[in-house]
């Protein structure tokens, strides 16, 4: 994936988790829902674990090299023109 795919997934997942957040405290304190709360809480630390990655990825991508290739064969399309 490049750098904005991991951007894209990143914000999405975390979107996600504010739901989950949300859903969990509307039910943190009925005690019908306790074993769903628990469930929803380790989704979210599953989903904490994937940004986690994702951000770990993602600064992981040299994008002053990508920036710089583009540059360069930019440079070198104009000089075609000569």
């Amino acid at each position: 994936m490049n750098g904005m795919d991991w951007v894209e997934f990143i914000r999405k997942t975390e979107d996600k988790m504010f739901h989950l957040h949300r859903a969990i405290d509307g039910i943190c304190n009925e005690p019908d829902y306790k074993e769903s709360v628990s469930a929803l809480t380790e989704v979210v630390r599953d989903y904490q674990v994937l940004v986690e990655k994702a951000k770990s990825e993602l600064r992981g991508i040299d994008l002053h090299r990508d920036r710089g290739e583009r540059d360069r064969d930019r440079d070198h399309h104009d000089h075609d023109r000569y």
